[in-house]
């Protein structure tokens, strides 16, 4: 495979840290589910799950969307089937929530169209076509709007020659989320090294990503890289976000679905992930609130919640001072 150029800015030996480590503090295991973005919603915070009853074995059982009421647990809605990998945007400024998901092929969970679902109710939602590229696979996505518009992230694995290591971020602009132009292989990041389950936000200058990525034997952890122009990145100091601890094996009070019994495996699994990573600003309590999985990538996971005492832009800025 070949070497491509990086476009990573490591720290050296002048590099010096004058903040700290942030502090964080884990909330506890929250749900069975997969993937899962927190957002607010007339003053409420919710979230968005991956439902997904075969954990990723059996792909004729049916997925879908789950939008939940985090303190009750009461789930509003269901829809998205026939999709993997869902993410959420929502612009603080608008009622609309924005739900994309990405339509899987005929092998797999992953395709190369991504739709997009909007409500203003979090009941209803309209359904279409967001943007396809034929050849690509595509798996989780994320959503953000910068000063030139909407940028989005698609993570994807194929075509080989294009991606390089699997999986590689590769990303398309909009003024109007109908017209789509792909930024070239250029902005790909990284080639040279395994990226996933990502999540993107633009705050204070910087488009912020935070990125799984693989370390020796199996192990995953999450990343905090930043850039101004999609195409040379830096990498926050203070990484890695939330490696798997002893905290992370707690069950938290608003754990949902516990009648299913999910919450029994979690004292002895192998946690050998800490991934797929999302935050939501919370500025009625002052905090940022994160929602993450724990498990090993073979099927064992369960959601946790943790959350940072300061705002989102804070938080993100805190990981390069």
């Amino acid at each position: 495979m070949p070497k491509f150029p990086e476009t990573i800015i490591n720290y050296n030996k002048t590099t010096r840290m004058h903040g700290d480590f942030p502090r964080i503090h884990r909330l506890g295991a929250v749900s069975p589910n997969g993937e899962a973005s927190p957002f607010l919603w007339q003053g409420r915070m919710m979230r968005l799950e991956l439902s997904d009853p075969s954990r990723g074995v059996d792909p004729t059982v049916p997925i879908t969307a789950v939008i939940r009421d985090r303190e009750t647990g009461e789930v509003l809605s269901r829809f998205g089937e026939g999709c993997y990998y869902y993410s959420l945007y929502k612009d603080p400024a608008e009622d609309t929530v924005r739900v994309l998901g990405t339509r899987r092929g005929e092998v797999g969970f992953c395709g190369d169209t991504i739709m997009l679902f909007e409500s203003r109710d979090l009941v209803h939602w309209s359904c279409r076509e967001l943007l396809s590229r034929p050849g690509w696979k595509y798996y989780n996505t994320s959503l953000t709007r910068g000063p030139e518009g909407y940028v989005l992230l698609m993570e994807a694995s194929h075509p080989a020659e294009e991606v390089g290591v699997p999986f590689t971020f590769f990303f398309a602009k909009s003024k109007d989320l109908i017209n789509w132009e792909f930024l070239p292989a250029e902005n790909a990041f990284s080639r040279n090294i395994y990226n996933g389950g990502p999540w993107m936000t633009w705050s204070r200058g910087y488009y912020y990503v935070i990125s799984v990525t693989a370390l020796p034997f199996d192990r995953y952890t999450n990343y905090l890289y930043r850039t101004k122009d999609l195409r040379t990145w830096e990498v926050g100091f203070y990484n890695p976000i939330l490696s798997p601890s002893a905290e992370d094996r707690k069950v938290s009070p608003l754990a949902c679905e516990t009648e299913r019994g999910w919450t029994k495996a979690i004292p002895d699994m192998f946690l050998a992930s800490s991934s797929d990573m999302d935050l939501c600003d919370w500025p009625e309590k002052g905090k940022t609130l994160m929602v993450y999985l724990l498990g090993n990538q073979m099927g064992d996971y369960y959601m946790a919640e943790a959350e940072y005492d300061g705002s989102l832009a804070d938080f993100l800025e805190s990981y390069f001072n």
